[in-house]
C-alpha cells in the first residue's frame, strides 16, 4: 500500500532549446506588478527587454530547497506573488532574506548576490501569528502543482568557442507517472485514500507477461481454484465366494511371470558364460586400440621421416646451388653468368655508396665516391675482358653446335607412338660439309693437305650458287699455289678467311626468297629488321625494339634466378596436367617485373629478400596458375602452403586482403595476356604450348 501525498519521483532532461555554448537570452514581459506600476506611469508603453533567464534556489530550511527560473528583471515582489501561487500561502506572509538581510519589495533580483556559478540564494520564510498552522509544504508544493525544478550547468572555458566559461539553464522535467486505479480503501477518521497499486513508481506491468511471477512486489489478488479431493489409483481385490478371490490390478503394477525353471550349475554356467563374453569383448576393443595407436604411431614416424628427408633434400640442393653460383662467378660462359657478374658489381656499389654516405661528408665524400668509381671502372673492364676471351673460345664450340643442328634428321612421334626420322638430302650435304670442316681446321702434313685441298675444289664445283663461290675458290687455289711453289709460307691468316667463308658455305640452302617479309624500323637503332629479331613480352602494347636493343636497355640483373623461378612454376604445371595455363606464356622479364614491382622482392609472409629461396605457387590450388592466381613465398613456405585446404582459417584477414590487392594490381599490369590467351585458344594453337619437344614436329622444314 502507497500513501498518494508521497512526493513523486523526477528525471533530469538535459534537451535544451538554447546552445549551451551561448549565454540563453529571452525576452520576456515582466509580471503583473510591474505592468501595473509601468501602466500607471505610462499607460501606452510596454515594458519589454532583453533580459537572462538565472537561477533562483530557496533554503525553506537546511534540508528543503526548492529551485526556479526567473528572468533577471523581476522583483521579489513578483517573485513572492509566484510562490505564495505555488505553495497555496497569502503573499504578504512571505519574507524574502539573502544573508540573513531582509529584501524589499521593489528590488529586482539582478541586484542581488550571486555565487560562483551564477545562482541567486535566497532564504524563504513565513511571518505568520503565533497559534497560526500555515506553512510552507513541500507535498503541496510538488503534489499538486507538478511544477519542474531547473539546475544551473556551469561550462568551462575549455569547452566554449570563445574560450569563456558558460551558464546554462537545464529544467528537470518531471517523469511521474498516472498511476492506474485498481482498488482501494479510504481512512475513516484520518479521511485519507489508500490505493492498490503493482508498483511505487514504474509504470503499468502487463500481467500476461508475468503469469510465473512471484515477488513481495505484488500487491494484487487473484481468484484460483485448487480440487480438494484428489483421485489416488490402487489395486484391489474381491472374494467371490469361500475360495475364489478376484484381483483387480492398476496400469502401475508390476506383474512378475515365472520364468523356465534352471538348476544351480546351469544357473552358474550362464554367468560365466557373460563373464566369457564380456572378456572377449574387452580384449578385442583393447586388440584395436593397440593396433589404432600402432598405426597411427607408424604414421607418424613415416611423416617424420619423410619430413627429414625433405629437409635434408633441400639442404642439399642448397649446398649445390651455392657451389653452382661460386663455380659461375669464378668460370662464367654464358651471358647469364656474366650478367650475374655485373650484378655483383651493381650490389657492391650500392653498399659502398651506402657506407660512403654513413661516413663521410663534404670533400671527404667526393674523394671517397671518386676512388669508388674509378674502382668499379676497373671490375667492370676486367669482366668485360674476360667475356670477350670467353667468347672468342666458345667461337667454335657454337659453330660446331649449330652444324650439329643443321645436319639432325627431322624428328616426330608418329603412329602408335612409333618415332619416325626423316632425313633430307639438305641435311645430308650439311653433314658431309661438316666433316670436310672438321679436316680442313687440323693441322697435317703438306702432302696430305695439298690432297685435301684438290678434294675441296672438286666439291666447291658443285656450289656454284653459292654467292662467295669465286673468293673461296680462289683461296684455296692460292694455297695450293704457296704450298706448291713456296719454300715456306705463312698460311694461318689464309685459312682463317677460307674457314669463315666454308662455315657459311654450310649454313647457304638454296630457297627462293620471300617476298614482302614483315617488317618494321626498331625506335632505339633506327634500323629496319623482320618481327623475328624484335622482342616480344607479354606486357607490351605494340611491337617497338629489337632483341638486340632491348637487351642493351635492360639492367644487369641475376638472370638465372628468374629463369630457375620460371622453370619451376611450368614444371608444377606439367605435373597438375595444365598445359594451358599462363605459364607457358610468361618470360623470364615478366617474373624479375613481378617479383619487383608487385611483391616489392621479398616473401608475403616472412619478408625474405633472398631471390635463389623465392616461389611464385598458386594462391588457390583449384585455379591454374596466372599473374592474378600466385603468391610470392620462399621454397618452405610454398611446400606448407600447398597442404592448406582452407585459407581463411589459416591466414589473418589482413594478410588476404593483402593478396588480394597484389593480385589486381598484377591483373591491371597483365591486361593484354588474357587477350593472348583467348587469341591462341580460338586458333587452336594452344596445345603446342608447354608440350614436350619430341612431341612436336617442324613442318615448315619439311
Amino acid at each position: 500500500m502507497s500513501d498518494k501525498e508521497s512526493p513523486p519521483s523526477y528525471v533530469c532532461n538535459m534537451q535544451l532549446n538554447v546552445d549551451p555554448l551561448e549565454k540563453p537570452r529571452v525576452r520576456a514581459i515582466c509580471g503583473p506588478a510591474y505592468e501595473q506600476q509601468s501602466s500607471e506611469s505610462d499607460p501606452q508603453e510596454e515594458c519589454c527587454v532583453d533580459v537572462e533567464n538565472v537561477t533562483v534556489k530557496f533554503y525553506i530550511s537546511k534540508t528543503k530547497i526548492v529551485a526556479q527560473v526567473y528572468p533577471n528583471c523581476m522583483t521579489m515582489a513578483e517573485v513572492k506573488q509566484d510562490i505564495s501561487r505555488k505553495f497555496e500561502v497569502d503573499p504578504s506572509v512571505i519574507l524574502l532574506k539573502q544573508n540573513n538581510r531582509l529584501l524589499c519589495d521593489n528590488t529586482p533580483i539582478h541586484s542581488t548576490n550571486i555565487d560562483e556559478f551564477g545562482i541567486h540564494e535566497f532564504q524563504l520564510e513565513l511571518n505568520v501569528p503565533q497559534g497560526d498552522n500555515t506553512k510552507l509544504s513541500l507535498n503541496v508544493y510538488y503534489d499538486k502543482h507538478r511544477l519542474p525544478d531547473y539546475l544551473t550547468v556551469h561550462i568551462s572555458g575549455e569547452d566554449t568557442k570563445d574560450g569563456q566559461p558558460k551558464n546554462v539553464v537545464v529544467e528537470i522535467e518531471n517523469a511521474a507517472i498516472v498511476k492506474p486505479f485498481l482498488c482501494g480503501y479510504k481512512d475513516k477518521h484520518s479521511r485519507k485514500e489508500y490505493l492498490d497499486a503493482f508498483t511505487q513508481t514504474g509504470p503499468y506491468l502487463d500481467k500476461g507477461k508475468y503469469r510465473l511471477y512471484r515477488s513481495r512486489d505484488t500487491q494484487t489478488w487473484e481468484q484460483k481454484e485448487k480440487t480438494l479431493n484428489t483421485a489416488h489409483e490402487q489395486s484391489v481385490q474381491c472374494v467371490l465366494d469361500g475360495i475364489n478371490v478376484r484381483y483387480m490390478s492398476t496400469a502401475n503394477d508390476y506383474i512378475i511371470v515365472p520364468g523356465k525353471y534352471q538348476t544351480y550349475a546351469q544357473k552358474e554356467r550362464a554367468e560365466r558364460k557373460l563373464e566369457k563374453i564380456l572378456l572377449i569383448q574387452r580384449n578385442w576393443r583393447r586388440w584395436i586400440l593397440w593396433k589404432y595407436i600402432h598405426m597411427r604411431a607408424k604414421e607418424f614416424r613415416s611423416l617424420v621421416k619423410n619430413r627429414e628427408e625433405e629437409e635434408q633434400q633441400y639442404e642439399q640442393c642448397v649446398e649445390k646451388r651455392v657451389e653452382r653460383t661460386e663455380q659461375i662467378k669464378q668460370f662464367p660462359r654464358t651471358n647469364d653468368d656474366f650478367d650475374m657478374l655485373f650484378a655483383e658489381i651493381s650490389r657492391w656499389k650500392r653498399a659502398e655508396l651506402k657506407r660512403i654516405t654513413a661516413h663521410f661528408e663534404g670533400p671527404a665524400r667526393i674523394s671517397e665516391v671518386n676512388i669508388l668509381l674509378d674502382r668499379e671502372i676497373q671490375l667492370l673492364n676486367g669482366v668485360e675482358r674476360q667475356r670477350r676471351l670467353v667468347s672468342m673460345a666458345m667461337e667454335d664450340f657454337r659453330k660446331d653446335q649449330l652444324l650439329k643442328e643443321l645436319g639432325k634428321p627431322i624428328e616426330w612421334i608418329g603412329y602408335k607412338d612409333c618415332k619416325i626420322h626423316l632425313d633430307l638430302l639438305r641435311t645430308q650435304r650439311v653433314r658431309f660439309l661438316t666433316e670436310v670442316y672438321k679436316d680442313l681446321r687440323q693441322t697435317v702434313e703438306k702432302d696430305k693437305r695439298l690432297e685435301l685441298l684438290s678434294r675441296v675444289m672438286e666439291l666447291l664445283l658443285d656450289e656454284a650458287c653459292f654467292p662467295n663461290f669465286p673468293e673461296l675458290f680462289d683461296l684455296f687455289d692460292r694455297e695450293k699455289n704457296l704450298l706448291i711453289y713456296a719454300k715456306s709460307c705463312d698460311v694461318e691468316i689464309l685459312r682463317k678467311r677460307q674457314n669463315i667463308l666454308f662455315f657459311e658455305l654450310i649454313k647457304f640452302q638454296k630457297r627462293t626468297q620471300q617476298k614482302n617479309v614483315p617488317s618494321r624500323m626498331c625506335i632505339v637503332c633506327k634500323k629496319v629488321k623482320p618481327y623475328a629479331q624484335f622482342a616480344i613480352r607479354t606486357r607490351q602494347s605494340h611491337v617497338d625494339t629489337c632483341k638486340h636493343c632491348y637487351y642493351l636497355k635492360l639492367v644487369a640483373t641475376e638472370n638465372t634466378v628468374y629463369q630457375s623461378i620460371l622453370r619451376c612454376i611450368q614444371r608444377d604445371e606439367r605435373k597438375r596436367k595444365c598445359t594451358t595455363s599462363f605459364a607457358f606464356v610468361m618470360q623470364q622479364d615478366d617474373v624479375r617485373h613481378m617479383l619487383d614491382k608487385i611483391w616489392h622482392g621479398h616473401s608475403a609472409l616472412s619478408k625474405s629478400e633472398t631471390l635463389s629461396e623465392l616461389r611464385l605457387p598458386r594462391w588457390n590450388k583449384s585455379d591454374d596458375w596466372s599473374p592474378w592466381n600466385c603468391v610470392c613465398l620462399t621454397e618452405r613456405e610454398t611446400r606448407d602452403h600447398y597442404k592448406i585446404d582452407n585459407m581463411e582459417k589459416v591466414y589473418d584477414p589482413k594478410f588476404i586482403l593483402y593478396v588480394g590487392n597484389c593480385h589486381m594490381l598484377a591483373r591491371n599490369l597483365f591486361h593484354t595476356l588474357a587477350a593472348v590467351a583467348t587469341e591462341f585458344q580460338e586458333t587452336g594453337q594452344w596445345w603446342k604450348v608447354g608440350m614436350n619437344k619430341q612431341r612436336t614436329s617442324n613442318l615448315n622444314a619439311v
